[in-house]
């Protein structure tokens, strides 16, 4: 690794600590690389010479696209450097679910991440095989709060008629399915209609310090995030009202192609499972704040599909009276 490229890791480093959770998808990308296998001296039998991984823009709300081209060609450059052979990565960002599909259905990736609700939306046509999930609370993924301020008074859904509310970026659906959900169970459908005010908070934390300082009314965030700005201000534990919690939704699933080989589906399960048991591995774990990567299994997606369920039977009743605030 030459020296110029120093200042270019330290700040994609930083980049990638501040949005931990979001990068967990990568980390099973860079498991592959990790194997092995690729320096066996019969050649890469089985595995995809060129690994052409596609990644949905779902996943990154927060970080730049490209940010997430440079920090995995970063990576991959490292992973390559110790494991003393050639590798290239060519990191596809899909903005369009179909676009994605259309991609694997041509035999155009080998790798591809996307998030929970979007495998939910293409598993029936898609030839996929889900492998390999973060092990955030056992690889069911994390929950969100809906959270006040014990001073408004404010303790449910139907008492912030009326009032702002910040919520996590669009693309992070999950959140808003669940947001969706909340309203449908009391009867509304129009978020904009039932609040005063409805944006989106790029950090968690600001969206946090808003409702301790009164600047709005209520915010979505993750437990995660809550239990971070609790930790370094305990005053907001004291402050701040939980008055709504999601169930555990899982974030993203890594997959590869159903048809790709026994010995590279095997390799890509024993790289992510073993990755913490090497000095690479730990290091890259240690960056993304987790232990370890664990095996996707369906019940995982327990949380994400009740909630689709829910939505779509709530919507099916009809509206006996007009919403008011």
């Amino acid at each position: 690794m030459s020296r110029r490229d120093a200042p270019e890791r330290a700040s994609i480093s930083r980049r990638l600590r501040l949005t931990a959770l979001r990068l967990v998808p990568l980390l099973a990308l860079v498991c592959i690389l990790l194997l092995p296998l690729f320096a066996s001296a019969d050649g890469n039998d089985g595995i995809p010479a060129i690994l052409r991984v596609g990644i949905s823009s779902q996943l990154f709300p927060d970080l730049d696209h490209n940010d997430v081209r440079i920090a995995m060609g970063l990576w991959t450059r490292e992973v390559a450097r110790r494991i003393g052979v050639e590798s290239q990565m060519q990191p596809v960002i899909f903005t369009r679910p179909a676009e994605m599909l259309e991609a694997v259905n041509r035999g155009e990736l080998s790798v591809i991440s996307l998030p929970a609700l979007e495998y939910l939306q293409v598993r029936e046509t898609a030839p996929l095989i889900p492998l390999i999930v973060s092990s955030s609370n056992n690889g069911r993924g994390k929950s969100f709060v809906l959270l006040t301020h014990r001073s408004s008074g404010i303790s449910s859904l139907k008492q912030l008629g009326g009032k702002s509310i910040i919520l996590p970026p669009s693309r992070n659906r999950a959140s808003h399915l669940w947001l969706d959900v909340l309203m449908l169970r009391e009867g509304k459908r129009d978020r904009n209609g039932f609040f005063r005010q409805v944006r989106e908070g790029t950090r968690a934390s600001q969206a946090i310090m808003a409702v301790f300082f009164r600047q709005a009314d209520a915010v979505i965030v993750s437990r995660d995030a809550l239990e971070t700005s609790t930790a370094l201000n305990p005053q907001m534990g004291s402050q701040l009202n939980v008055i709504a919690e999601s169930d555990y939704l899982l974030d993203g699933v890594t997959c590869i192609p159903r048809n790709s080989s026994a010995r590279y589906a095997a390799a890509f399960q024993q790289a992510a499972l073993h990755l913490h048991e090497n000095t690479v591995g730990k290091q890259i774990l240690t960056l993304f704040q987790l232990e370890r990567t664990m095996l996707f299994h369906p019940s995982q997606l327990a949380g994400v599909e009740e909630l689709v369920r829910e939505r779509k039977r709530l919507q099916a009743r009809p509206i006996k009276r007009r919403q008011n605030r």
